[in-house]
């Protein structure tokens, strides 16, 4: 289990993308409008990690960026769950 943890922590960080497609795992990355404070970040990374499918997110307040980790991640459902905390969402 640390293995895959460690794989889904590196692959965010584009350490290792070989790791992420040995383990299944898919990578997304959106961009998200609105996020202006870490509270915004830790606001759309706890509500995106809730959806089935997503096992990692992780969010880039300067570039807007979200990055997610996971199987068969549904975009949306992302974008519902983003525009119903606020956000704008776009791919």
């Amino acid at each position: 289990i640390q293995t895959l943890l460690k794989s889904r922590k590196m692959a965010i960080k584009g350490e290792d993308t070989r790791q992420l497609k040995e383990t299944g795992m898919e990578e997304k990355k959106v961009k998200v409008n609105g996020m202006t404070c870490n509270h915004c970040k830790m606001n759309v990374e706890t509500n995106l990690k809730k959806l089935e499918g997503i096992d990692a997110v992780e969010v880039n307040l300067d570039t807007q960026g979200v990055t997610l980790i996971g199987n068969n991640i549904d975009l949306e459902k992302v974008k519902k769950t983003v525009e119903s905390i606020g956000y704008k969402f776009e791919n």
